[in-house]
């Protein structure tokens, strides 16, 4: 029988198995504690999720309303950071105290851990989200190119349709904050393709070229040589005549004048979307209605 560690000092043995037993079980309990503690945290969280969720459902419909008539790419980028990490902290607690706790190995690189790790970690998540941000840049874009086309189609006295999201998107990312750091990276997403582009197409009516150019600042646009190049190059006329946008912004002319500093200054808060459907519809009671028109012919 082993003998008792303190020599009955203390009311009752102690020797080296009762301390085995006594530190598993101390042992046990902190984890037991630790993943109870962990998994009430997250169902707190969860439970806070699904109030804020209660409370939110009957606003859902006005406020995707305005964020449709009126987007802030910065309001929604925020709010999916913030709903990312939410739903990361809840996914955390309440299973990862479970599930990854038995099976996680001691990291060897202490450099990866703590605020380093963390950003490092949202490298990935900037790449992924820089290219989904040039992506939907380019997208509005080219509808925002595709509306103008259209309404230089209409007939004279035919009433027009509000540009649709895609379009607002793109005049929004334009003035927000994450669109000028985009802009600024990546010359094919600069506001200047999409402002030349929609430039072009509203010159093919020459009614509406003329109502652009009562807009002085529009006009000291188009007195550039770079626009004065693109709009007689027969190339660049095919591709509109085609409806090929995306070989039009990619267009060598086109990146050239678009990445000019001195040009994309004069662009600087000019709200080319709403000036340009101004130079093709006017307001009546209300509604758009198609100037008359004037379209070149075609050579």
């Amino acid at each position: 029988m082993e003998s008792d560690l303190f020599n009955g000092t203390l009311p009752f043995p102690i020797n080296f198995t009762t301390l085995s037993i006594g530190l598993v079980i101390l042992i046990a309990v902190i984890a037991f504690l630790r993943g109870v503690i962990g998994m009430f945290v997250g169902l707190a969280c969860m439970m806070v999720g699904v109030y804020c969720g209660y409370a939110v459902y009957p606003h859902l419909p006005e406020w995707l309303s305005h964020v449709m008539d009126d987007p802030s790419p910065l309001l929604i980028f925020s709010l999916t950071l913030g709903s990312a990490f939410c739903v990361y902290l809840f996914l955390r607690l309440l299973a990862g105290a479970f599930v990854l706790s038995p099976f996680r190995k001691e990291e060897k690189k202490r450099v990866l851990r703590g605020p380093i790790g963390m950003v490092l970690s949202l490298i990935p998540a900037t790449a992924l989200i820089f290219v989904l941000g040039v992506a939907l840049w380019t997208a509005g874009t080219l509808f925002s190119v595709e509306h103008t086309k259209e309404g230089v189609s209409v007939q004279p006295g035919s009433n027009a349709v509000k540009r649709p999201f895609w379009a607002r998107w793109n005049y929004a990312l334009e003035r927000d904050w994450i669109g000028k750091v985009i802009g600024k990276i990546d010359p094919l997403s600069a506001r200047a393709t999409g402002a030349i582009s929609n430039f072009l197409v509203t010159l093919k009516d020459d009614s509406a070229g003329g109502q652009l150019t009562k807009h002085p600042e529009i006009s000291r646009v188009l007195r550039t040589p770079g626009i004065r190049d693109l709009a007689d190059d027969p190339e660049i006329a095919e591709l509109i005549k085609n409806g090929d946008y995306i070989r039009l912004l990619n267009h060598p002319k086109m990146r050239s004048t678009a990445s000019d500093p001195q040009f994309n200054k004069l662009l600087d808060d000019l709200p080319v979307e709403e000036i340009v459907d101004k130079s093709l519809y006017r307001q009546e009671q209300g509604l758009l209605v198609r100037r008359q028109s004037r379209l070149r012919l075609d050579p």
